[in-house]
Formats: C-alpha cells, structure tokens, sequence
C-alpha cells in the first residue's frame, strides 16, 4: 500500500516540475542562452553574441607586410 502511495506522490512530482519547466520555457533557457555566446566564439572567435562580437574577427584587423623581412641582430 505505501508502494502505490510513493509512486502516486513521484507522478505528482513530476507532473508538477514538468508543468513548471514548459510554463517557463526552462529548456528553451538553457539551451539557446548559452548558444548565443558559443555563436560567437564559433563565428568570430570571441566570447559573446555574433552581432557584438564581429568587430572583433581577425579577418577585420589591419595587416600589413614586409616584403624584405626584418633586419638579423
């Protein structure tokens, strides 16, 4: 008898966290949150959104070239 208390009880409980997590969209949260700074760590190499963070790709530093080389010392 205390068997089919407990098993009623943890339904319950489930039921009730289930409800909880897609009223709040707790799933959704954890996996697009955090996605958006991979994103741009992905694209541009830098912690943060892709659209913050694109001026930060090396793609878009100034570079320059020597032809000659550097001096030996």
């Amino acid at each position: 008898m205390e068997a089919v208390l407990i098993i009623v009880l943890l339904l319950a409980v489930t039921f009730t966290v289930a409800n909880f997590f897609k009223k709040q969209e707790l799933i959704k949260q954890l996996i697009s949150g955090p996605w958006q700074s991979l994103a741009g760590l992905i694209e541009n190499g830098v912690w943060g959104t892709p659209e913050k963070t694109a001026v930060s790709h090396p793609n878009g530093h100034g570079r320059h070239i020597v032809i000659t080389g550097e001096p030996a010392q």
